[in-house]
């Protein structure tokens, strides 16, 4: 992650180009001849300027997973190994089957002893409520008559009771068998049945659950990165067996200090270099911007990062996660904007910036605002500047609108 350079850096690199070819002009101060000041000054120039933050991060597989087991078992079958591709829904290994196919057996003879028992529970409860309502009727029949012959003076009373209780007795036994065969669908004791058959049937579900995690398969299309079998062939629930990245999906995460982080957004241009691939470079795009700073130590102490990711658009074999990255974040750009170095700029003690232009041989004060800012020049916006203009280098407190300066020849 790079600062933008200190200005004295600045300073020094911008006055080093400008000797070789920036068009300043240079001027010493005049010897006992003439009059005025020596300055030195360069043109106002209209050009295109783009302002850029580097930065370095990591390159990273956007999906990464560990592959585990739900269940505890022995390894029997490894159908893979550390740098295999593999698909998704590739089988990478097999646990051992025994137990879980025990399981399944006992629980579906269980229920298949249920649906037998379940089937002669319907039969001898159709037979009994046949028998029931038989003797119900008769019953009903018997006393019917009975009682027309006791109020008729024809039959005694203890004749009459017996029918009486005969009736009630066939009828208990009546509503009884009912309530357990229903109309043989939804009796009490066929739901029961069929109520432990359900039971049964969730076992059995789990149990097919459970048999389809003795395979295990791969989540993702990816890279086996690495593998971390038991040397026992004893696979543990819940810990990582192999890792698996993919690496036709990548994107580089970075963390930009608080001060940089401002100017960044979502959509902003990247360019991305490395030293793993050489001369290739290739073409990013911001693509998330955390939300909050988290502190991180730094050589230099504690510092407010925030976490950036870029997505590549050219990924090819060359790029690979865990390789390191160098970012040029494009934040801004302009065509035709006025600029200069920065050090022609002088801020004043209230804090507004101007620069001094020499005019007819005189300084000139202009108050601007800066715009874009480059690695060595500005972008100055101000009503009394235009391209062209000779700009005072390195002004001072010394030096006083109006007064008369001396400027020496182009280089």
């Amino acid at each position: 992650m790079f600062r933008k350079k200190k200005l004295l850096t600045i300073v020094v690199i911008a006055v080093v180009v400008g000797l070789v070819g920036m068009g300043t002009v240079v001027a010493t101060k005049k010897n006992n001849e003439g009059k005025g000041m020596g300055v030195s000054t360069v043109d106002i120039r209209k050009e295109n300027i783009e302002s850029r933050i580097q930065a370095t991060g990591k390159i990273q597989s956007m999906d990464k997973r560990d592959i585990v087991s739900d269940v505890e078992e022995k390894m029997e079958k490894m159908y893979v190994k550390k740098g295999d591709l593999v698909e998704q829904g590739q089988v990478l290994m097999e646990l051992e089957k025994t137990h879980i196919n025990y399981k399944l057996k006992e629980a579906n003879m269980k229920l298949d002893i249920a649906y037998r028992n379940l089937e002669q529970l319907k039969s001898d409860l159709n037979v009994r409520f046949k028998n029931a309502e038989i003797k119900y009727n008769d019953a009903q029949i018997n006393y019917e008559r009975n009682k027309k012959l006791y109020e008729a003076k024809g039959l005694s009373k203890s004749e009459y009771d017996k029918a009486k209780n005969e009736l009630d007795t066939a009828q208990n036994d009546y509503v009884s068998v009912k309530e357990k065969y229903g109309n043989g669908e939804n009796g009490r004791d066929i739901l029961k049945e069929k109520k432990e058959i359900e039971l049964l049937q969730v076992q059995i579900e789990k149990l097919e659950d459970d048999y389809k995690k003795h395979t295990i398969k791969s989540p993702i299309r990816g890279t086996i990165v690495d593998t971390k079998i038991s040397e026992s062939g004893i696979v543990e629930s819940h810990i990582p067996l192999m890792f698996i990245q993919d690496v036709d999906n990548l994107e580089i995460v970075t963390d930009i200090n608080e001060y940089d982080a401002g100017k960044i957004d979502v959509g902003y241009e990247v360019k991305i270099e490395g030293d793993a691939f050489e001369d290739k470079s290739y073409d990013g795009v911001i693509k998330y911007v955390g939300p909050f700073a988290k502190e991180v130590q730094t050589g230099q102490g504690k510092e407010n990062v925030v976490e950036i990711k870029v997505d590549i658009k050219n990924i090819d074999k060359y790029l690979k996660p865990g390789f390191s990255a160098k970012l040029d974040i494009l934040t801004k750009k302009k065509e035709n904007a006025l600029v200069v170095p920065y050090e022609t700029i002088f801020t004043r003690k209230d804090g507004s910036e101007v620069v001094y232009t020499v005019v007819d041989g005189k300084v000139q004060e202009n108050i601007i605002k800066t715009g874009i800012e480059s690695d060595l020049e500005v972008e100055i916006i101000g009503d009394t500047i235009k391209e062209g203009d000779k700009v005072i280098m390195n002004p001072t407190e010394d030096i006083k609108v109006g007064e008369e300066v001396n400027m020496g020849g182009e280089m």
